[in-house]
């Protein structure tokens, strides 16, 4: 899915008018992806991965949080919109995470990719950012 693609559907996931759930419908939220939805897992895997690790400065989280808060927006994300609309708390990091993960977890990390980093090498496609190695597969070990 492309980029234009994906930002036109979170937008309609957003601005389209949520119907009124019961109370507690869903209690927790497990959440994959890459930077659209990684609320700080990206600055937890250290240098290796981003050097430096840009959404642990300003001027994110600036607008909404009042500080770095590990997200690459100024505000929140769709998956604190989800966690907002079903009174759930916003979803920490996985690798910072401790204790029960009764209300779920994010799992996403930035420049995490669906496909293994063979594919990009198989087509002669350049990789710009060492985190393209963490797949869907390796966030789920």
């Amino acid at each position: 899915m492309n980029p234009a693609t994906l930002i036109i559907l979170s937008l309609l996931l957003v601005l389209w008018p949520i119907q009124p759930t019961p109370s507690h419908a869903f209690d927790s939220i497990f959440s994959f992806g890459d930077s659209y939805i990684d609320t700080g897992n990206i600055n937890l895997l250290g240098k290796k991965f981003s050097d430096p690790p840009y959404s642990d400065n300003s001027p994110y989280g600036q607008t909404f949080f009042h500080r770095p808060s590990g997200r690459y927006s100024d505000g929140r994300l769709i998956v604190d919109f989800l966690a907002e609309e079903f009174g759930l708390p916003y979803l920490k990091p996985y690798l910072g995470k401790k204790g029960s993960f009764r209300q779920g977890a994010n799992f996403a990390v930035d420049g995490a990719t669906a496909l293994d980093p063979t594919f990009f090498k198989q087509h002669n496609l350049t990789v710009t950012s060492s985190s393209l190695s963490t797949t869907i597969s390796s966030q789920l070990q």
